[in-house]
């Protein structure tokens, strides 16, 4: 079972998938959600007949099976843990696909760690405050109500991740990401160390040294993460291409499982 040592010498857990002579990839997932919620993806990208890649899946610190730290921590800690990653698996180089939390993370590790970046997938995510946009007070209240998912509350949860016209199916859509989260139960104390290092994120000033490219992702009728903030990522990255999908929400792969192997092919090192 793969370990990295992250920032302040706690373990970061990883998966690994497909074979190293292919270029890496590395799944990073959002808040209070550890590696498993990629389902099939790492796998599927590994074994892709046309373009397979080498695939890396951390736990950011807090979920799965990677350390929970004693004090708090920073978005800046987290890039500095997949910086570990890599060096753990004998990766120079990568490119960094992430979603909410771990599109923030991605931008982290690319402003620290520039070497390492071969470019950004960067998916229902935000630079941050005071350049990024925030949800309506109704989402606010939909996120801290659902935040440790209690027994039952599909319907505030389903309300961040999947548009008005799927809410109807919310349980079959998400039916994978309860039967996990009730293997492994997210915790206060997660949910409040992740959502304090995503409180101090603040990228928009610096987004002009990214130089790698970059695959930015919206869906219009996100609540969570408003297109605006993508936009905003498209802006002010120099090398940026911005999707919009049509009548999708934050919860980009749930309705669009193709969207890293779409936008990570154009970024594929030669």
């Amino acid at each position: 079972m793969p370990f990295a040592t992250g920032s302040g010498e706690h373990r970061v857990h990883f998966q690994e998938y497909g074979s190293r002579a292919n270029p890496t990839i590395v799944l990073i997932q959002g808040l209070m959600l550890d590696g498993r919620f990629w389902f099939q993806m790492p796998a599927e990208l590994a074994s892709d007949p046309e373009l397979p890649w080498h695939v890396l899946v951390p736990d950011n610190r807090g979920v799965g099976r990677s350390d929970m730290p004693t004090r708090p921590w920073t978005m800046g800690d987290m890039a500095d843990d997949v910086a570990a990653v890599l060096d753990a698996a004998g990766v120079r180089k990568a490119v960094l696909a992430g979603i909410s939390m771990g599109g923030m993370i991605a931008q982290h590790v690319a402003l620290r760690h520039p070497e390492r970046v071969a470019g950004l997938v960067l998916m229902a995510t935000t630079p941050g405050l005071p350049h990024g946009k925030l949800p309506g007070l109704r989402t606010l209240g939909d996120l801290f109500g659902s935040s440790l998912l209690r027994r039952g509350e599909i319907e505030p949860f389903a309300r961040l991740i999947l548009p008005d016209s799927e809410l109807r199916n919310a349980r079959s859509l998400l039916s994978g990401w309860f039967d996990l989260m009730r293997e492994q139960p997210p915790t206060r104390r997660t949910f409040l160390g992740q959502f304090g290092a995503i409180g101090t994120h603040s990228t928009g000033g610096r987004l002009g040294r990214i130089s790698v490219p970059a695959q930015i992702v919206t869906g219009d009728e996100d609540r969570l993460v408003p297109a605006r903030n993508s936009e905003i990522l498209a802006a002010k990255i120099r090398r940026a291409r911005l999707e919009v999908l049509p009548g999708v929400a934050h919860g980009i792969p749930v309705l669009d499982g193709q969207v890293v192997r779409r936008n990570a092919a154009l970024l594929r090192p030669s």
